[in-house]
């Protein structure tokens, strides 16, 4: 049945490591399931074709609801938050410089990065490397992206994650530091991502300073967090299957594949909150007016309908049919640049650490019930220079 009983959605819990076991017994109820999630009910979308018409339907299901009420009071208003035509123009403000043409400019930068990052501790043998790389390396990226001095980042990273965890004091230092540069760009642009927030226009609309505040910040939330998750996971999945580790090294497009296969796996996004302000019908299941729903990217992507032996990594499977990235208009815009990043850092974190293996497989294990990944990569390496 598609509705769990009022006594048996009680009995349900979010799990950590165990998630994927979790939504496979949910499954069984059916395509959407009504759970309890932060003191209310909420009703988890588990199938692909579910999610995928969920997703799309931005009229029962529409996603700025949920930045309006989440992020918004701290981050600032972005196009997240907005629907239709609103949302369209500041999209098209906000989004030109994460397009395929506008990234390959940035494309260079992306490995001398990580190269510097782990000239840092080459020489250790022994590090963990989400502390010393991945949760690092997508910030940096951002940062230079948006032409901040190198001098400077230290500062910005740690606005950045003072930021995500909500911190008004971070968020007030941020905005004073930011203000000037902002003018200072305003008169005289550059070749970086700030520059065009600030000088981008559409239709006549510009953005105002505290809307290109907002963006900044969005980067930050919505961009390296993210990657930061999905390139610890990656790096999870190669070093805890040797046989996909061996064909990276050997052949041209493994790299490629696994990069797919790990969108589709281990998702950093995996279960997204909306609401519904209408209800509705959804897979045969009626959901009340103002109901929370659980977008299960997760669950979608691993839909033994779609996915044959879903939990397996797979790299040669066809993992069109997955829905990391969303559909609709809300789709993320930032899939291209986040997939850069992955195969340049993990290339060169493989080609400067020889003989990289985990130290301990279970703290590395991908958590998390929103967002998740790997928190901690204890590894060592033969050391070099």
């Amino acid at each position: 049945m598609s509705k769990l009983r009022a006594d048996e959605a009680a009995e349900l819990s979010f799990p950590g490591p165990e998630m994927h076991a979790w939504l496979h017994g949910l499954r069984e109820k059916g395509p959407v399931v009504e759970v309890p999630f932060a003191g209310e009910t909420a009703w988890l979308i588990l199938s692909q074709t579910a999610l995928a018409t969920a997703f799309k339907d931005e009229r029962m299901f529409p996603a700025g609801e949920h930045y309006k009420r989440v992020l918004e009071p701290s981050q600032g208003p972005t196009f997240q938050g907005r629907e239709g035509r609103e949302h369209h123009l500041l999209r098209s403000l906000a989004t030109p410089a994460f397009r395929p043409r506008a990234l390959r400019s940035w494309q260079d930068e992306l490995s001398p990065l990580a190269h510097e990052m782990v000239d840092r501790f080459v020489g250790e043998g022994r590090v963990d490397l989400v502390e010393r790389f991945t949760k690092i390396y997508p910030f940096l990226v951002i940062s230079r992206m948006l032409g901040i001095p190198p001098e400077q980042e230290d500062q910005f990273h740690g606005w950045a994650t003072a930021m995500l965890r909500f911190d008004p004091e971070a968020n007030r230092e941020f905005s004073e530091y930011m203000l000037p540069v902002m003018a200072e760009r305003r008169r005289q642009p550059g070749d970086d991502v700030m520059s065009g927030l600030l000088h981008a226009e559409v239709d006549g609309r510009r953005f105002s300073d505290e809307e290109v505040l907002a963006h900044v910040r969005l980067l930050f939330s919505a961009g390296a967090t993210t990657t930061f998750d999905a390139l610890g996971t990656l790096l999870f999945a190669l070093l805890t299957h040797p046989d996909v580790l061996e064909r990276v090294h050997s052949e041209e497009d493994a790299l490629e594949k696994a990069v797919e296969e790990l969108f589709r796996w281990e998702t950093p996004v995996a279960n997204l909150p909306r609401w519904t302000l209408s209800g509705g019908e959804l897979a045969g299941v009626e959901i009340p007016p103002r109901s929370m729903l659980l977008f299960s990217i997760t669950g979608a992507n691993h839909d033994p309908e779609f996915f044959t032996e879903p939990e397996v990594f797979d790299i040669d499977r066809d993992t069109r049919a997955k829905l990391t990235f969303g559909l609709g208009s809300h789709s993320c815009p930032g899939f291209h640049l986040a997939r850069n990043e992955l195969l340049e850092a993990t290339r060169v974190l493989l080609e400067r650490l020889p003989e990289l293996q985990l130290e301990d497989e279970e703290v590395a294990q991908p958590r998390g019930f929103a967002l998740r990944g790997s928190q901690s990569l204890p590894v060592s390496f033969r050391p070099g220079s």
